[in-house]
Parts: C-alpha cells; structure tokens; sequence
C-alpha cells in the first residue's frame, strides 16, 4: 500500500411427508449447500442419545424438540452446516452438521459430509472477511472488511469499511461498489469494480491544523480472489479514491490490502 503525504495517504497517485411415505424413501447423496431448497434428499435414524432440533439454522436460535434414539427423520434442506430434517410425526426444524454425525443412513452407514469443495465456492453467494495493508515503513496502516452478495455468477455488491492508521491522522471509509467478475468459474478470479461511498478524516488533537476533513467519494478497485480450501479464499484489494472535499476541490488517494474471506 502507498501512503501519505500531509498525514493521510499518498495522494495522487419441500411439504411434509406422511409416515408410510418416508418408510419407502430412497436414499441419496446430500445436495450441496448454497440457495437452499433440495426436496427431500436421504433418510438418517439417530444414533446418538438425542438429535436437537432448532428453530432456525444458527446457535442463536432456541432447540424446541430433541429427536430420540432409534427415530428415523428425513432430511429436507441444507444450508451452508445446517440441515433442516422432519420427524415422522411431522416436526421440523434444523439440526447442526456436528450433531447429525450422530446418525446413520438406511445402510446403517454413519452420515458423513464432505469439507466445501471448490464447486461450493463456485456457487457461492455470499462472502465476509478482512485484509490489511502497510507502507514499508509501517508508519500508515489499512485495515479493510468487507461483506458481499453475488447475485449473479458475474456481478455482486461489495460493502467495503476501511480504517487508515498514520502518525497524524485517522480516516475512516464506507464504501459500496459493484464488482465485475468476468472469470468466474475458476479458481484464480479477477475483478473489477467502481462504487461510491463516504470518507471522514480526523487528524491528531496535537496538530496545529487539526480541521476535520470529509467528503464523498468515489471509488475504483481491481483486485482478485483465489480459492484456498473449505470456505476459505484468499483476497487482494487495489483501490483509487476520489475524495470530494468541496464543490470544486478533490483529494485522489490509493490503498491496497491482503485478506481472507469465507464465503456461504
């Protein structure tokens, strides 16, 4: 990342399936995760002591049934760890990947899941994490985290928060930018992207010009993502920023960072 003259950076630069229905299931491989709705895809009898069932999928949401020992129930959808299965009775809700290692399939093989290949990143549609970046010096610091939603398998929105570090100054950015991925489908994917967003700069109390400096912006970003394993790609970020500080004055700044990102 290059940085900062004046204290900132370098400028310029499926329905429920009645009792004797489930007996005939037929067995099959899980669908891999992603939007979320399978039919039904396999029948599993819990093992374990009990097999808890929660209202939604996530640890935050509350158990409200516990599936018994010897209890078959039919796995009806999957998202990302979680598993939404039915109990003959009819109940349903979502049980964790962790807890369904405690059941086997008709053949009374133990359930096993595979790790997210890349295929599931492929798919993927939505992403999270963090990079940082640093002058040689050290002396100026950028630490970026993003979120992002792929809503088709070229375009996705990326809502960007960076913070910079100087020896003079603090500058925070909100970003949201469209980003063009014309690669895909492969394990090294380039992209491209513009947005705009918001810049607020604070220079340190001890300066004898510590006027706050803000604006909005517009922003410019080439960068890449490579698939590393499981749901982890490794990110790089180069961005231009167009800082508005006035009707008729702008700063140009540039920043870049390396990062990891987990996708679901």
């Amino acid at each position: 990342m290059t940085l900062a003259s004046d204290g900132a950076w370098a400028q310029d630069a499926g329905a429920a399936a009645a009792p004797a229905a489930e007996q005939a299931a037929p067995q099959a491989s899980v669908a891999p995760p992603g939007e979320g709705a399978a039919s039904r895809v396999a029948r599993v009898r819990v093992i374990g002591p009990y097999l808890d069932l929660r209202s939604g999928p996530g640890r935050g949401y509350p158990i409200f049934y516990a599936a018994e020992r010897g209890e078959w129930v039919v796995i009806e959808l999957r998202h990302t760890d979680w598993f939404k299965v039915r109990t003959p009775r009819g109940t349903s809700g979502w049980v964790s990947r962790e807890q369904m290692k405690q059941t086997v399939t008709e053949d009374g093989v133990p359930f096993e899941l595979a790790d997210p290949s890349l295929q599931d990143w492929l798919q993927r549609r939505f992403e999270v994490g963090v990079g940082y970046g640093a002058n040689r010096s050290g002396s100026t610091s950028f630490t970026r985290a993003w979120a992002g939603w792929r809503f088709t398998d070229t375009l996705s929105l990326d809502l960007n928060f960076g913070d910079v570090q100087t020896k003079t100054a603090t500058a925070t950015l909100w970003t949201a930018s469209l980003l063009a991925e014309p690669w895909s489908d492969k394990r090294l994917s380039p992209f491209v992207g513009v947005g705009v967003g918001r810049f607020d700069y604070k220079p340190n109390d001890t300066l004898v010009n510590n006027q706050l400096r803000d604006g909005n912006m517009g922003v410019f970003t080439l960068g890449a993502r490579y698939f590393l394993s499981g749901r982890v790609a490794l990110r790089v970020d180069y961005s231009r920023y167009a800082v508005f500080v006035s009707d008729t004055d702008y700063r140009n700044y540039q920043g870049g960072t390396i990062g990891l990102s987990l996708h679901f």
